[in-house]
């Protein structure tokens, strides 16, 4: 506890002294607060900055997955085989997701990222992602285990970038012919 008094003691003076001088905050990441100034994004001092804040997440909204719901982790229930969504070979899979909580400040935007875990032999997955919006083909009927990461990336303008994800799952899909 006295650790943290003097970090965040030595975190607000710097803070200061580079306003008073003005230069920019350039500590490094901190886990435990890291500094609002270095992520060009508008943040009161003594505030989290808005990317680490747990204020928002992210929910698969499609495709719909009965027994899945409230999923967080990867692989919960994906090897299970009791909750999968169908969809044909060469034809498109909608991949919407959500994201939930205050509008995003200026310079944060969602990533969506799709990879194949696991599938059959010789069995390709290509996917078209964006947000909130993405589209997933396969190759080859069979059962396939894709990987689905939804994160926040704060891009400063001196060319920083920091992320936090906000969502994982593996998704569970059975393609038939």
């Amino acid at each position: 506890m006295a650790a943290l008094r003097v970090w965040l003691l030595a975190w607000m003076l710097a803070g200061a002294l580079g306003a008073a001088s003005g230069a920019t905050s350039a500590m490094a990441a901190d886990p435990i607060m890291p500094a609002s100034g270095s992520f060009g994004i508008a943040s009161p001092a003594g505030e989290p900055c808005p990317l680490t804040s747990p204020e928002h997440t992210a929910r698969l909204v499609a495709p719909d997955l009965p027994g899945q719901a409230g999923l967080a982790g990867l692989g919960e229930q994906a090897g299970r085989g009791d909750a999968f969504a169908l969809a044909h070979v060469g034809a498109p899979l909608a991949v919407v997701v959500a994201l939930e909580g205050p509008p995003l400040p200026s310079g944060v935007f969602p990533v969506v990222n799709i990879d194949r875990a696991a599938g059959p032999d010789g069995g390709r997955v290509s996917a078209t992602t964006g947000y909130p919006d993405s589209e997933v083909r396969f190759s080859a009927p069979g059962r396939y285990e894709l990987d689905l990461t939804v994160t926040l990336v704060a891009r400063s303008s001196c060319g920083g970038a920091k992320a936090r994800t906000v969502l994982e799952r593996r998704v569970v899909i059975r393609v038939q012919p």
